[in-house]
């Protein structure tokens, strides 16, 4: 069976050449405005060998897979942003926040707009994309945790990947109807991800005075 996973390089040099395929990969997809792409027009807007480029990604597949991945860990990353306590009147806030950051990063990068929510992307993707939820849920419940007082719960951490796939799906509508995420489609998102949280945190929750750890 073909995999999927780029076999990523270790050795600094190898890792430099890598990410610059990815870029290039990914310089050729927005031009293109389609996830259409050629493993050879990707080595000659890399400016390097195919034999190179074949080295780490044995066809297309296993290029865009990992050019979505990079997205995937840049979005775990800003997950774990700091933000700032005195900004923060309700709970909803810190879900408001994440939803505005995440939209102002897929804007600025249509690809990724177009590999994670687009009907392009394949099951192996959408995998992986639920697999990087889960973490992002997990950032997720230990800043609630640490600006609001919220009981410790299992049953609220499963929910807030859960949360963040519903949000998703109608991120994923907005983009098939209108190429893009729209506000009013974002405020939907927001809406229908705030209201299945509500299930389990409490409407009055309060803010604490000073976030733990801080």
């Amino acid at each position: 069976m073909t995999s999927t996973v780029a076999d990523a390089p270790r050795q600094r040099r190898g890792r430099l050449r890598f990410e610059s395929i990815l870029d290039a990969a990914e310089s050729v997809l927005q031009q293109r405005g389609t996830t259409e792409i050629s493993l050879p027009e990707v080595a000659a807007a890399a400016g390097v060998p195919p034999a190179s480029l074949y080295h780490y990604f044995p066809n297309t597949r296993v290029l865009l897979f990992e050019l979505a991945r990079r997205y995937m860990e840049k979005f775990e990353v800003l997950a774990e942003e700091e933000v700032d306590h005195d900004r923060l009147e309700a709970w909803t806030d810190l879900f408001r926040i994440h939803c505005d950051r995440a939209l102002d990063f897929y804007r600025s990068h249509p690809v990724a707009m177009r590999l994670l929510l687009g009907p392009e992307s394949g099951w192996q993707i959408r995998s992986a994309d639920l697999s990087a939820n889960r973490q992002i849920g997990e950032i997720q419940y230990d800043r609630l945790l640490r600006h609001f007082v919220v009981p410790d719960s299992d049953e609220l951490a499963r929910a807030l990947p859960v949360s963040m796939t519903i949000g998703d799906a109608i991120w994923a509508l907005s983009f098939a109807r209108d190429g893009d995420v729209t506000p009013e489609m974002a405020g939907e998102s927001l809406r229908a991800r705030i209201a299945y949280l509500r299930l389990y945190i409490a409407e009055n929750t309060p803010k604490r005075v000073h976030p733990l750890g801080g």
